[in-house]
């Protein structure tokens, strides 16, 4: 059987405009094997990723079950010895760093960084250091304030997320922030490449950029999963910080959800604190200074 040393999972819907030059950019590396998931697509994304089949290159056609369904389906199909998640409407470069990489040290999860926004760069890691999770992410709090909740910044071993049962929560919007913050606090041996390499394309018309009770009511169920997996106070009060920061976007004083408002208060730090005081005081309130603060 055929040595993989990386599994290239790729989830694809309604991508006909971008897909080929996603494919592209991670095809024809050695030890590797690409699995597009079809995720019922009713443009001609299917037809496209038939005409890439080869004998490293997996097409899945399923029915339509959302990102993290598709993604679930890659890794359960996956053979390589790590794994990685990209989006179908992006694409990645000189994807050889991180084979290379990978290729030459052991690590649960290997880490790099994105193109564009500050947001996607893993501030105050340094390359060639080891981490433990909690120390990855604190280190980023600390330097930055903050750290990138993106499954498609990481490489992870296959091994790793099987043994855990790290598969991604279905039925979920934002799904990222939930999965890759339970990766990373439980990984013993993390590592850092410091070079941005992925080309993220935000699109108007994706759904975790629109307004909305779902959107908004996922993220509550996340924020509230997320403080139950770390005792770290830097972690918790990030957690706040990002609760917060949500509850202001999508304005939730317009609908009727249960917010743990104590629980966020409790576990702010700094200015946040202030902020889920007046939180708790009033949200409709709370929304309203935040957006004049903006």
């Amino acid at each position: 059987m055929k040595k993989v040393l990386l599994s290239i999972i790729i989830p694809v819907y309604n991508v006909e405009k971008y897909l080929f030059e996603c494919v592209e950019s991670v095809r024809n590396y050695p030890d590797t094997e690409i699995i597009l998931i079809n995720d019922g697509s009713t443009d001609s994304s299917g037809h496209i990723c038939d005409s890439f089949k080869d004998e490293n290159i997996i097409v899945i056609h399923k029915k339509n079950g959302g990102l993290s369904s598709a993604r679930n389906a890659g890794l359960k199909t996956a053979k390589g010895k790590y794994v990685y998640f990209l989006d179908s409407d992006d694409y990645i470069k000189d994807f050889g760093k991180i084979l290379d990489f990978i290729s030459s040290k052991e690590c649960e999860i290997l880490l790099f960084d994105g193109m564009g926004e500050d947001y996607y760069t893993h501030h105050g890691l340094n390359k060639n250091t080891r981490y433990t999770g909690i120390e990855c992410i604190e280190t980023q709090i600390k330097k930055y304030k903050d750290y990138p909740t993106t499954v498609w910044l990481g490489v992870y071993q296959r091994e790793y997320l099987l043994k855990n049962d790290f598969f991604f929560e279905e039925n979920l919007l934002h799904e990222d922030e939930l999965w890759t913050q339970k990766v990373l606090i439980n990984a013993k041996n993390i590592f850092y490449l410091n070079e941005k390499l992925y080309f993220y394309r935000q699109r108007e018309n994706s759904i975790t950029q629109k307004t909305g009770k779902k959107n908004l009511s996922d993220l509550i169920y996340i924020f509230g999963e997320m403080y139950k997996y770390t005792d770290s106070r830097f972690i918790k009060a990030n957690i706040s910080k990002r609760y917060l920061h949500a509850l202001a976007k999508f304005k939730a004083w317009k609908y009727d959800l249960e917010i743990d408002k104590r629980k966020i208060f409790s576990n702010a730090g700094g200015f946040d604190k202030i902020r889920a005081f007046v939180l708790i005081v009033n949200t409709k309130l709370y929304c309203g200074l935040s957006e004049r603060l903006r």
